[in-house]
Parts: structure tokens; C-alpha cells; sequence
């Protein structure tokens, strides 16, 4: 039946079977994997290197691939150094230490013949920047010693598709989609179709933190969108009032313009006529009376005719003279 190795046998698996690992964190039934030097960031694509002073600083809501620091190897000739005929199989979970951070992490299996770096993923799901430093304590390993009977008959990495065998650094997923795919060869959920704020909600921080702001946002959108329909309405409708009252207003100001405008033509043709015809019947009168005074001269004195006539004219003159008078004003 296979067995969970204690402390002192895992001590004596520190030269080759976990390469690298140090001794003060082995624990009662296990061992503490700790952070290595490679690190590929699921978000963008980037993959980096940590130097022994260096820390890694994973953002809020990323997902990153990393490689352990220590080197795994369970293959048979290995194995058969410490337990004839047995071999060596693995489980790795997250140290506590890391859940109590709020990260997300993946446990996972280490088949029987597996040799290489380890590679993890882990997403920080927490609110803040998730610091770790090169060579810190992330991932527990328990080790489970297989007999003869429960030990594979073809170990990991002697099948034509282990394809992870001898993991230095990172090693990308192997999964291989077809470019050519057609709709009908997808089955999926109507996920798609959902409302994008509540997918945000849905997607976990920052997002869903993120998808929350949104409906905040999109109810004071809406009713900063429903005061200004209604500013707007109230201006166009207070515009046309305003509109109506000033063309209102424009036509009787015309009419009164054009009625001030004919009063006063007809004001002005009655003062002229009026003055025409003073001026006019003044003229006249005055003709038969000069007349009349330049006969009375011609008979009755002795005065010379260029004598009259200048008599004559200083009467004309005083008769026009009278007459701008009497015209000059209404």
C-alpha cells in the first residue's frame, strides 16, 4: 500500500530526487517548493527572469506561470537509489501562507518518472499588488512511496506524449486547437450574449469590481441622460414660445411702424398742404395789391419809374419775408 513519506526519508531524497531542496522546510509529511527563476506573465505574453535579489510583483486580478526553483527527479534508476522497486509519486498544494493572501492556486499531481522544474500557475485575487521573492515558499509537496504492485508499468516520460519530461524554466501548454473550426463544432452557453457589465461581475477582481463602478456609472448616465433630454425639451419648447412671442411681437411692431409711418405721411401732406396754399393765397393777394400800389405811384407822384421800381421790390421782398414767417411753423 503506498505510503506518505515522513521527514527523515524525504531528508534523504535532497541530493538528487528533489535537486535543490533545502532541508529547513521539510515539513512533518512533506516538503516546501519554493519560487524559481522563470516566470511568464498569461496577460501579456512577457516571460522573465528573477535574480536571487529580485522580486516578482504580480498585479491585481493577473495570472502568472512560474517554475520551482528545485528540480524533480522520480525516474526508476533515480527512485531505486532509496526504495528498490518502488517509485515515487507527488501531490502539490498551496502552502496556507499564500490561500491566507487570497491567491489562487492550482494543485496538481507529479506522475511516477517525471524529471524537471516544476511549473505552476497563480492568480492573485486579491485587491492589492501580490509580492513574492525568488526562492520564497509557495507550494507544498507530499510524497507517496508506490510498491511493486501500485507503480506503473510505464512511467512518465517513457510514453511517446509526456511532453513536459525535463522542464527547464517554462514550458508552454502543448494544446493544440484547429484554426479551421466551425460554429457548429462549438458547444458553449449563452455566456456571450450576457450583459458585458454583468460578465465583469461575474469574471472575479478586479473586474467584477470594475463591472459594479459600471452599473454605478450607467445609472448616474442615465439620469444625467434623462435631465439633460428634459433640459433639452424644456429649451426647445421655452425657444419656440420665445420664438412665437418675438415674431408676435415683430409683426405688430411692423404694424405700428407702418401705421406711425402713414399717419405720418398724411400729417406731413395735410402741414404741406396747409402752408402751400397760406403761402400761395399770400402770394397772390400780394400781386394785384403791388400792382395796384405801382399805378397809384404812376399817377399820383412824381417819382421816376426806376424809383418804383425800387419800391417795388422792398415791398416784394417784405411780402416773402411775412410769408416764410407765416409758413415756417404749423
Amino acid at each position: 500500500m503506498a505510503q506518505i513519506l515522513p521527514d527523515r526519508e524525504i531528508r534523504k531524497l535532497l541530493k538528487d530526487v528533489i535537486a535543490g531542496g533545502d532541508p529547513e522546510l521539510i515539513n512533518p509529511n512533506g516538503i516546501e517548493l519554493r519560487l524559481g527563476k522563470h516566470v511568464r506573465f498569461l496577460s501579456t505574453g512577457e516571460e522573465k527572469q528573477l535574480e536571487q535579489d529580485q522580486f516578482l510583483k504580480v498585479c491585481p486580478g493577473e495570472t502568472v506561470l512560474i517554475s520551482s526553483l528545485e528540480k524533480i527527479d522520480f525516474t526508476r534508476e533515480t527512485v531505486s537509489k532509496y526504495f528498490p522497486e518502488s517509485m515515487l509519486m507527488a501531490f502539490i498544494t498551496p502552502t496556507t501562507t499564500m490561500m491566507r493572501e487570497g491567491i489562487a492556486q492550482v494543485s496538481t499531481k507529479i506522475d511516477a518518472g517525471f524529471r524537471g522544474n516544476l511549473n505552476w500557475s497563480l492568480r492573485n485575487g486579491s485587491a492589492k499588488d501580490l509580492i513574492i521573492q525568488h526562492g520564497e515558499s509557495i507550494f507544498k509537496l507530499t510524497i507517496f512511496c508506490l510498491e511493486q504492485d501500485e507503480a506503473p508499468e510505464v512511467g512518465y516520460g517513457e510514453g511517446p506524449n509526456d511532453q513536459y519530461q525535463d522542464t527547464e524554466g517554462i514550458k508552454r501548454s502543448k494544446r493544440r486547437i484547429p484554426a479551421d473550426l466551425s460554429k457548429k463544432q462549438l458547444v458553449s452557453s449563452s455566456f456571450d450574449q450576457l450583459d458585458p457589465k454583468k460578465q465583469l461581475r461575474e469574471a472575479g477582481y478586479p473586474f467584477d469590481h470594475i463591472g459594479s463602478e459600471l452599473v454605478r456609472l450607467d445609472g448616474k448616465f442615465e439620469m444625467v441622460s434623462r435631465d439633460v433630454a428634459f433640459l433639452k425639451n424644456e429649451f426647445e419648447q421655452r425657444t419656440k414660445e420665445l420664438s412665437g412671442k418675438i415674431e408676435a411681437e415683430t409683426k405688430s411692431l411692423t404694424a405700428k411702424l407702418d401705421e406711425t409711418k402713414t399717419s405720418i405721411l398724411e400729417k406731413v401732406g395735410v402741414l404741406f398742404h396747409r402752408r402751400f396754399t397760406k403761402a400761395a393765397s399770400i402770394i397772390i393777394g400780394a400781386i394785384p395789391l403791388m400792382y395796384a400800389g405801382v399805378v397809384f405811384l404812376q399817377t399820383k407822384t412824381v417819382l421816376s419809374q426806376v424809383q418804383i421800381a425800387y419800391i417795388a421790390g422792398l415791398v416784394g421782398a417784405v411780402i416773402i419775408f411775412i410769408t416764410w414767417m407765416l409758413t415756417r411753423k404749423s
